[in-house]
């Protein structure tokens, strides 16, 4: 285990160490929404999976 100093963007972050530690698979949690937000991903969650190096596990929480 390692601790880095983040950015702030917690995308961002993943995304850099996924590279970073040659990640084979990331899993992130996406939590229950509205109807209307159903249609939309959250902004991060719609980043890690368009800009991930490496597959990603969607899971509902």
């Amino acid at each position: 285990m390692r601790v880095e100093p983040g950015t702030g963007d917690l995308a961002e972050d993943l995304i850099r160490t996924a590279t970073s530690t040659h990640a084979e698979l990331m899993v992130i949690g996406l939590r229950k929404r509205s109807p209307v937000g159903k249609l939309i991903l959250g902004a991060g969650a719609q980043r890690i999976l368009v800009e991930a190096p490496c597959p990603v596990l969607a899971v509902k929480v």
